[in-house]
């Protein structure tokens, strides 16, 4: 037990500090900005690091490169039923930076649901980066 507490606080002595910046994003999609976020911040702390803004701490800026929905089935009606998802990403940490991108379609069946879909749509596309993410920071 006293040495799994040992490890315990030397390792969160070594953990370096990130700094995580607002989400720069030209689209205006708040739902985006929120998983993009959550996702990295998740990386973070998977891969050993704090989220600190103290001096010293490794600023993390986060961008929406690119943003893209393209209608690609229609209903009998001729309203668009299923959209692909297209998302360009980048993460900087000091100077090295890193672009990720993903495309998934997504499935739209009735107006009823909101943007309910559109949502699990992004939360999968950070499902499938998230990996990468996780890998970039984990090299810090």
């Amino acid at each position: 037990m006293a040495v799994f507490l040992i490890f315990l606080l030397l390792s969160v002595s070594f953990a370096r500090d990130y700094c995580l910046q607002a989400v720069e994003n030209p689209y205006g999609e708040p739902y985006i900005d929120y998983a993009f976020r959550r996702a990295v911040e998740r990386a973070v702390l998977e891969a050993g690091g704090r989220l600190s803004c103290k001096e010293g701490s490794k600023r993390v800026r986060l961008k929406v490169e690119s943003l893209k929905e393209t209608p690609i089935a229609f209903t009998p009606q001729q309203r668009v039923s299923s959209y692909n998802l297209e998302l360009k990403l980048s993460l900087q940490v000091e100077e090295e930076k890193k672009g990720f991108s993903v495309a998934l379609p997504y499935s739209q069946p009735t107006g009823g649901l909101g943007d309910l879909p559109r949502r699990k749509a992004v939360d999968d596309a950070f499902g499938i980066i998230y990996l990468q993410i996780l890998e970039f920071l984990g090299r810090r």
